[in-house]
């Protein structure tokens, strides 16, 4: 346990939600924490244990893995800051999580019930523990395709309920209205109007289907944070399915918006700045706690950034791993592949050559339904040329001579031909690729213009997509946009957006994760450039002396 309760204010002061506690209030709440040092690969809770613990990271790495009946989920790798054993916060009688230290690990530990006493004392921390709860449950039960491994979720929100019992009041309320005005006439007609039953339960059903699909749409709109990125990620039933990201380091500044019903109600608005533009997300519960939120966990990734670049540096120099704050990690599986079920998407997919590697470049064209419009039309008149020879040779068309005919198909095949094969070389001349440091989009017009436009990896700030309209959303493909400073560079109607997004951004990590090493080596031989310097130098010194 921790022994100074000066050391203990300043472990909890780091951690939310603590930190938007004042110092009394953190010297009372201290007694109820216990202070737990871990060895790397120590199992911390497992799942079907009694749920009776809440623990806290101070320093450290720990996997969380969720248990499942077919097989195991990893929620990610927490490190400094963060929070596991959510299970005493839901009520579950026993963890669904095994907690696994992947270096060693310094943790808080607080009882299920002490957390339950110090919530309803402070009504911040009840509404965080909430957040937590809800992120937790969220994380459960809605999977993530485009999360990496270790890329733990620390807030999964959807909009505040009030709107949802809002929507389905007034439109559900509308249309049981409108069914019971018209099975009331339907009834009261003298000749008991059938028509009007039948409409009556007709509007009956559409009212269910609406409100069903109301409460989809609300249950698909969500505001995630990851410890690599910031995420709004909607979906409208059938229509429209889009994601917009940020990196959590080109993070300007949150700001949070509240009207006077949302103060009451306790919703508001919560916009994340980046260089490019806004992530906004309306109408969240506990806005200002989500502030505080977002704040600790900028201002938290900029201190671990540092201390991870010193720490790194220091390892170049001395030639060693420093095993104070660099723990030895034991190896990881990876359990965060998913399977891919093969579908006849992804045999058409193949077949077009819709993604394509090379070397270490991925190579992707427009969705092969572009293709089938773009061919449509001579396509469609090659048929008609074949129907009509078909004809004529058959007995039919016997008043146009067979010279006339013959003649006029051979010219309409030919024209068509080129002009399908034209529409065909437009649509593979247009590719985008993405190699481990560029952008590229290629515009290629058959016999005409060669546009390409490229931009860094590393110079990327957003990466959204979105997939709109019934095809695209049953197709699944869409476009995927990059803000790089200014610009914006697009990849248009390409097959898995979300997958390509995630490409992108895998690229992105790796390029700045290259560009911070070879930074990081430039510095350490600048250092040597120094130290030999200054050797030569005292040689010279001592020559002369001597």
């Amino acid at each position: 346990m921790i022994v100074n309760p000066l050391d203990q204010m300043d472990a909890l002061r780091t951690i939310f939600p603590f930190s938007m506690l004042d110092d009394e209030d953190l010297k009372s709440i201290c007694p109820f924490f216990e202070e737990l040092t871990l060895p790397a690969g120590a199992t911390v809770i497992s799942d079907g244990y009694p749920a009776a613990d809440l623990f806290f990271i101070l320093s450290g790495k720990v996997k969380v893995v969720l248990h499942q009946s077919k097989t195991d989920e990893v929620l990610g790798i927490m490190g400094s800051g963060d929070h596991f054993g959510e299970d005493a916060l839901v009520g579950n009688q026993t963890y669904q999580t095994r907690a696994i230290c992947t270096t060693a690990a310094t943790v808080l530990r607080i009882r299920a019930s002490k957390a339950t006493t110090i919530a309803n004392t402070f009504p911040d921390l009840h509404a965080a523990f909430s957040l937590f709860q809800k992120t937790y449950q969220l994380s459960c039960s809605q999977p993530l395709s485009w999360r990496a491994a270790d890329e733990g979720v620390e807030l999964f929100s959807r909009r505040h309920p009030f709107f949802l019992f809002l929507r389905l009041f007034l439109v559900g309320g509308a249309f049981l209205v409108a069914f019971s005005f018209l099975l009331f006439s339907a009834m009261a007609s003298l000749n008991y109007s059938v028509p009007l039953l039948l409409l009556s339960f007709l509007v009956l059903f559409v009212g269910v289907i609406i409100c069903a699909w109301s409460g989809l749409e609300w249950g698909n709109d969500f505001f995630i944070l990851t410890r690599e990125r910031v995420c709004v990620q909607k979906k409208l039933i059938g229509f429209y399915e889009s994601r917009h990201e940020s990196p959590v380091n080109a993070v300007l500044s949150v700001g949070v918006d509240t009207s006077f019903f949302g103060r009451i109600l306790g919703y508001g608005t919560v916009t994340v700045r980046t260089y490019t533009g806004d992530l906004q997300f309306k109408r969240l519960p506990h806005p200002y706690i989500i502030y505080e939120f977002l704040e600790n966990r900028r201002e938290a990734a900029a201190l671990e950034a540092t201390q991870t670049e010193e720490r790194e540096i220091r390892e170049a120099l001395t030639g060693r791993v420093d095993r104070r704050s660099g723990h030895k990690s034991i190896p990881e599986s990876d359990h965060g592949s998913r399977e891919r079920i093969s579908s006849l998407s992804d045999l058409m997919a193949n077949i077009f050559n819709l993604r394509t590697e090379q070397d270490n470049s991925v190579i992707y064209r427009t969705h092969w339904w572009i293709l089938f419009k773009k061919t449509l039309l001579p396509g469609f008149i090659l048929l008609l040329v074949v129907l009509a020879v078909i004809a004529k040779f058959t007995g039919f068309l016997s008043s146009i001579p067979e010279l006339v005919v013959y003649v006029s198909a051979l010219v309409l095949a030919l024209a068509c031909w080129g002009w399908w094969m034209y529409q065909f070389q437009d649509w593979q001349n247009d590719v985008y690729i993405i190699t481990d440091d560029l952008l590229i989009d290629v515009y290629k017009k058959p016999l005409g213009m060669d546009d390409r436009r490229s931009a860094p990896v590393k110079n990327i700030q957003t990466v959204e997509f979105e997939r709109k309209g019934l095809i695209n959303l049953l197709l699944n493909f869409g476009t995927v946009k990059m803000k790089i400073g200014n610009e914006e560079l697009t990849f248009d109607n390409v097959y898995q957006p979300s997958e390509v997004q995630s490409e992108i951004y895998k690229r992105y990590r790796a390029t700045l994760e290259t560009a911070k090493k070879n930074e990081q080596q430039k510095f350490v031989e600048w250092i040597k450039t120094y130290e030999e310097i200054k050797k030569e130098n005292r040689r010279a010194n001592e020559d002369e002396n001597g």
